[in-house]
């Protein structure tokens, strides 16, 4: 790594909204980061009980359970459906029985600070770019209005701060498309129409204790 920048990466499982399966790919970018969301606190951070891609036949199943049953609409996804949705599929998933006070804290925010902490705590942060309803609408970004899920970020000596991003695929004009990868996106010219989702998901406790 050069001395010129620090970065720190979180290892996620991209999803792409737009591969074979997927019902409404055009506006699934919300229900894709949920799911990739989910997925990584499944596997990475051991919270077994919620339903990560295991539990479905493929990624695109995922993805569609959520749009169908979690929030997705032809329009996008609001960060209030986003955070609705977040809470109805924890609560799903808890073991009948479970105590689900406090199992999920959620908040939305956009503060790089609090962005690299979530990212240094292991916790990736689902980011929402939206011109039209902060109304920049002239305004030139790198997403219009978008989910993807921040895994990372890049600190320059310049002072410029990169967000590390799952873009979670790009369509390409006439067919085809590219799935959904890594890409650094710079926070300066975006901070205007980001919002940030960050999760904290509780474990719960094993059978038979408190």
């Amino acid at each position: 790594m050069s001395r010129d920048r620090f970065s720190r990466v979180l290892k996620a499982e991209p999803y792409t909204q737009w591969e074979a399966g997927v019902e409404a790919s055009s506006s699934a970018c919300g229900p894709a980061t949920m799911a990739a969301l989910m997925e990584y606190w499944h596997t990475r951070k051991g919270r077994l009980f919620i339903r990560g891609n295991s539990h479905f036949d493929s990624k695109a199943a995922h993805i569609n359970y959520i749009y169908t049953h979690h929030g997705g609409t032809p329009w996008g996804m609001s960060v209030g459906g986003f955070i609705r949705g977040l809470r109805a599929y924890i609560r799903e998933a808890a073991p009948r029985g479970a105590d689900k006070s406090g199992l999920l804290a959620v908040s939305s925010f956009n503060d790089a600070g609090r962005y690299r902490s979530e990212i240094d705590a292991g916790r990736p942060v689902a980011l929402k770019f939206d011109k039209w309803f902060s109304f920049r609408w002239r305004g030139k970004y790198v997403f219009d209005y978008h989910w993807v899920l921040g895994i990372g970020y890049e600190d320059n000596r310049d002072g410029t701060l990169m967000l590390i991003v799952h873009d979670n695929g790009i369509r390409h004009k006439g067919r085809g498309y590219t799935p959904g990868r890594e890409r650094r996106i710079p926070y300066a010219p975006n901070q205007p129409i980001l919002t940030m989702v960050a999760v904290h998901i509780a474990q719960l406790p094993e059978p038979g204790t408190r």
